[in-house]
C-alpha cells in the first residue's frame, strides 16, 4: 500500500499561447496616498471611481502624533514621507492623476508644493487633494452662499474657512463636532450619519446657503449625500467625494454617476 502511494501520478504537461490587454485601467489609472490612521476615505473612494476602466491604487502615509491635538503646526509636518509613498503607489507605471488623501494637510501645505513634490517623482502626472478638489467643486456648483461642518479644531477651522473664502466663496455658517473630554479627530470615522444630518441642519438653521461642505476625509458622508440633497436642497460636498469627482474629470473621465450627489454630474469649469 505504501509502495502505491510513493508513486508519482503521471502528469501531462503542456503550453499554451496567450493575449494581452490593457488591464484594469484601460481608461485611467488613479494613484491616492492615505494616511495610516483613515478608516474611510479608501473605502469611499473605492465606490466612487469604480467605473468600468478605471484602475485605483492606494500607499498609505505615516500619520503625524497620534497622542498631541490636530493643530496648524502639526499639519505643516504633514506628507514628509510623501516622496517614498507615491513611489509605492504602482511599480509598473505611473498614475494618470495622483490624489493626495487629507483635507487640513492639502490646505496648510499648499495645492502648489503637494504638485511639485508629486511632478518631481512623476513629471507627466496630474495632482488633486480634498481641498482643491472642495474649491473646484465649489465653482461647478455654482456656489455662492456656503457652510461648512468640520471635526477640526478651532484653529485649524478657521484656516481653512479662510482659505476657502479667499478662493472667492464667501462662507455664512461654520458647525464644528465638539467634545470637551477628548480629541474629536479620533472620533470623526466614527461620527455617525445621524450627526452628520444634524450638522447640516444646524447649517441651514443659522443662515441662508446654497452649499454645504463637509469638510475631512474621516467623516462618512458619501452614503448620506443624495439623501441630504434631496431633503434639503441644498447642494453637498464632501472631502472624499469631491477629491475623487476632480480626479476623475483630470483623468478625462467625464461619466455622469449617479448615488454621489450633483456634483457627480457636473464637469470641470
Amino acid at each position: 500500500m505504501l509502495a502505491e502511494k510513493d508513486k508519482a501520478t503521471p502528469k501531462v504537461w503542456s503550453k499554451i499561447k496567450y493575449e494581452t490587454d490593457g488591464g484594469i485601467g484601460t481608461r485611467a489609472h488613479i494613484g491616492m496616498a492615505v494616511y495610516d490612521c483613515d478608516q474611510t476615505l479608501s473605502h469611499e473612494a473605492r465606490a466612487m471611481l469604480g467605473l468600468p476602466g478605471v484602475a485605483l491604487y492606494e500607499t498609505r502615509l505615516i500619520s503625524s502624533r497620534r497622542d498631541q491635538p490636530l493643530s496648524v503646526d502639526l499639519l505643516q509636518a504633514s506628507f514628509r514621507e510623501m516622496d517614498d509613498a507615491i513611489l509605492r503607489i504602482n511599480t509598473r507605471r505611473p498614475s494618470d492623476v495622483i490624489a493626495l488623501g487629507c483635507t487640513s494637510a492639502a490646505m496648510v501645505v499648499g495645492q502648489p508644493e503637494l504638485e511639485r513634490r508629486v511632478r518631481t517623482v512623476y513629471p507627466q502626472t496630474k495632482v488633486t487633494d480634498p481641498f482643491t478638489g472642495i474649491v473646484t467643486a465649489l465653482g461647478a456648483l455654482s456656489a455662492t452662499r456656503v457652510g461648512y461642518i468640520s471635526p477640526y479644531p478651532r484653529d485649524v477651522a478657521e484656516r481653512m474657512v479662510s482659505a476657502i473664502e479667499a478662493e472667492g466663496y464667501p462662507i455664512y455658517a461654520v458647525v464644528e463636532f465638539h467634545d470637551d473630554q477628548k480629541f474629536v479627530r479620533d472620533d470623526a470615522p466614527f461620527i455617525d450619519a445621524g450627526s452628520i444630518a444634524a450638522a447640516v441642519d444646524q447649517v441651514i438653521s443659522s443662515s441662508d446657503v446654497d452649499t454645504i461642505v463637509i469638510s475631512c476625509t474621516q467623516m462618512r458622508a458619501v452614503d448620506i449625500i443624495n439623501k441630504l440633497e434631496q431633503r434639503t436642497g441644498k447642494n453637498i460636498i464632501t472631502s472624499n467625494q469631491a477629491m475623487c469627482w476632480h480626479a476623475l474629470r483630470l483623468a478625462g473621465c467625464d461619466d455622469v454617476a449617479g448615488g454621489f450627489g450633483r456634483l457627480f454630474t457636473t464637469q470641470l469649469v
